[in-house]
């Protein structure tokens, strides 16, 4: 009876551990060739913004499509895809790699979609085969988040998987954006509010404080009417 009780467990328990979803990598500033977590579109939530923005450098023709969604946790998830669209002003090369910025202050996993994450959004499947290649970092100061395609970057009119930054923000603005091969275009899409500084909160809380007390004193008055 014992075993068999036992035996019941272990199976339940590898049962459990099978079906457990992947770890998120975790990208800490100062990291760097980190490996993206496949992507689980149940979690994806509800988009707020998108954008897409072509440019040209010298040794290539681009675009990036960027979105920003709010997932199923209620935090921000930012997304980034590059598609290489041809040859540059000045030459003709492969796109190695990507930035996004400004994310100082925050968590961020990185996850990757190699198919369309959107349906009829901007998003479209990869057709640059071999993404497993593709690795992820962070700057020392946790600013940029920097996408390296490594021996399979883009070329002719391929497009990259769909790569998803999960944070732990609340709320978006206009952030930055640099395709990168020998040469660099650049734009703007979308990052995170920027956390407040210390200074800063010292001075809300301090203002709590202040309205607080404002508060006590005047219930604390009483008006006296003599007959």
């Amino acid at each position: 009876m014992i075993r068999r009780v036992t035996a019941m467990l272990a199976v339940a328990a590898s049962a459990t551990f099978a079906s457990a979803p992947a770890q998120a990598v975790v990208i800490a500033p100062g990291t760097s060739g980190l490996i993206f977590t496949p992507f689980v579109s149940a979690t994806q939530g509800t988009l707020l913004a998108s954008t897409s923005v072509s440019g040209t450098a010298l040794t290539f023709a681009g675009l990036l499509r960027a979105a920003v969604y709010r997932n199923t946790a209620g935090t921000l998830d930012f997304y980034y895809q590059v598609a290489r669209t041809g040859a540059g002003s000045d030459g003709n090369q492969m796109i190695d790699s990507f930035t996004g910025a400004d994310f100082s202050g925050y968590t961020v996993d990185g996850f990757v979609s190699t198919a369309d994450p959107d349906g009829g959004g901007i998003f479209t499947a990869e057709n640059n085969p071999g993404g497993s290649t593709t690795t992820t970092g962070r700057s020392s100061t946790g600013v940029t988040l920097q996408t390296d395609f490594g021996t399979n970057g883009l070329v002719d009119t391929e497009n990259s998987a769909t790569y998803i930054f999960r944070t732990n923000a609340l709320d978006f603005t206009r952030g930055t954006f640099g395709v990168i091969d020998g040469s660099t275009f650049s734009g703007f899409a979308y990052e995170p509010t920027a956390v407040p500084e210390p200074a800063a909160w010292a001075m809300l809380i301090g203002g709590f404080g202040l309205t607080g007390a404002s508060l006590r004193y005047r219930r604390r008055r009483t008006n006296v009417v003599f007959a």
